[in-house]
C-alpha cells in the first residue's frame, strides 16, 4: 500500500468515499480516463479491483490546494449539468468530475453534526479532488445537487474558485419530475426531507399541512428550497466569481453556451472545442447512460407528453407555489446570466 505522502501527491489516488462518523477517507486508485468517463463517482461507480487505502481526514490537513482554484457546476438537477460537465472534459485542459461521493457526505454531515464539524475536513476534501493529473489543467467539479448548502462553505474557503449555477425553470423542473412517474414523485418528497435540514422557512410548516399537498406542490417546493440556495450565492458572489445559466438555453444552443461557460470559467478548452461537442454524438446520447440513444428534440417530446397528463393544474401549482416564494426570480431573470436575456 502507498504510503500517505504519496497518495497525498498522487491523484491517482481518488477520494471516493467519507465517512462522517469515524471522520476518516477511502481512496481508491484510478486514473483519469475512469474519471471523466464515469457518469457519477458515488455508489454507482464500479471500483472492482481497484487498490484502496483508508486514512483519517486530518491526515491530509496540510495538504495545500493547487494553485489553480477548482471549478464548480452548481445545479437544481434535471437541468444538463451531467451533459454539460462531460462537455467541458478535455484532457491537458479540464477534468471534469461529476458528483463526488465524498461531498455528499460532507452536505449531510453539515447537516448532522453543524458547520464546525464541516470546516475541519471541507478543505482538505477540496484539496485531494483538485489535484490535477498534469500541470496546468483545471477540474472542475459538479456536485450533486444535495451539496447546494456547501456553496457558501466553498466559495469561503477558495475565494478565486467561479462558480457557475445552472437551473431549470420551474416548469421544466415539474414536468422532469412528473415523467420519471412514481420514482420522480417519491424522488422529489426525498429532496425535500433532505432540504428542510438546511433551515429553509418552508420546512417549518406542520407535517399535517405538508401531506394535504401533491407530489407536484413538494417538487414545486423543492425547486424554490435550492433556487433561493442559488439566489444566496448570487447575492453573496461577485459577477466575475458567480454565473448562472438556463439549461435549456444550453441544450437548445449548445455551442453558444459552451463557449461563455468556458470563458467565465476560464478553462481554455477553445471556441474549436465547443463547435465539435455541440455538433458531436455526445448530444445524441443520454448523458447518464452513454449507451442509449438521447437528444433535446426527445426530451422537449416527453416534457409536452407530461404537461398533456398533468394538464391546467400544471400552471396552477406553479403560480402557487410563487405566491409562497414571492422572491424566487421569474422565467429569464436569474442573477448574473452568462447569456444575455
Amino acid at each position: 500500500m502507498s504510503k500517505l505522502p504519496q497518495i497525498a501527491a498522487d491523484p491517482l489516488w481518488f477520494p471516493d468515499a467519507h465517512d462522517a462518523n469515524s471522520h476518516a477517507l477511502r481512496l481508491s486508485r484510478t486514473n483519469r480516463k475512469a474519471l471523466a468517463e464515469e457518469a457519477f463517482l458515488d455508489d454507482r461507480w464500479d471500483r472492482t479491483g481497484a487498490a484502496q487505502a483508508a486514512h483519517p481526514v486530518s491526515d491530509f490537513a496540510s495538504l495545500v490546494a493547487p494553485k489553480r482554484a477548482p471549478r464548480f457546476i452548481w445545479h437544481t438537477a434535471f437541468c444538463g449539468s451531467t451533459l454539460l460537465a462531460r462537455c467541458l472534459d478535455k484532457p491537458g485542459s479540464n477534468l471534469s468530475l461529476r458528483e463526488p461521493a465524498v461531498l455528499m457526505s460532507l452536505a449531510n454531515m453539515k447537516r448532522t453534526q453543524g458547520a464546525e464539524a464541516l470546516r475541519r475536513e471541507l478543505g482538505p476534501v477540496l484539496a485531494l479532488l483538485a489535484r490535477p493529473f498534469v500541470r496546468r489543467e483545471h477540474v472542475t467539479i459538479k456536485p450533486t445537487n444535495t451539496v447546494n448548502n456547501l456553496i457558501g462553505d466553498v466559495a469561503a474557503l477558495l475565494p478565486d474558485a467561479r462558480h457557475l449555477l445552472l437551473y431549470s425553470e420551474l416548469r421544466a423542473f415539474l414536468l422532469s419530475i412528473a415523467k420519471k412517474g412514481e420514482p420522480g414523485r417519491a424522488f422529489a418528497r426525498q429532496l425535500f426531507t433532505i432540504f428542510a435540514m438546511d433551515g429553509h422557512p418552508i420546512a417549518q410548516t406542520q407535517p399535517r399541512e405538508l401531506l394535504k399537498l401533491t407530489d407536484l406542490q413538494i417538487a414545486a417546493l423543492v425547486w424554490h428550497m435550492q433556487v433561493a440556495c442559488l439566489l444566496e450565492a448570487a447575492r453573496t458572489g461577485g459577477a466575475g466569481q458567480v454565473a448562472s445559466l438556463d439549461g435549456d438555453r444550453f441544450l437548445h444552443a449548445p455551442e453558444p453556451a459552451l463557449i461563455a461557460v468556458d470563458e467565465f470559467l476560464g478553462l481554455g478548452l477553445g471556441k474549436e472545442h465547443a463547435g465539435q461537442m455541440a455538433s458531436g454524438p455526445i448530444f445524441q446520447r443520454d448523458s447518464k447512460d452513454q449507451a442509449q440513444a438521447y437528444n433535446a428534440g426527445r426530451r422537449a417530446e416527453e416534457a409536452e407528453q407530461a404537461a398533456a397528463s398533468i394538464g391546467p393544474s400544471l400552471d396552477a401549482i406553479i403560480e402557487w407555489s410563487y405566491g409562497l416564494f414571492p422572491a424566487s426570480p421569474r422565467p429569464g431573470h436569474m442573477p448574473h446570466p452568462l447569456l444575455a436575456n
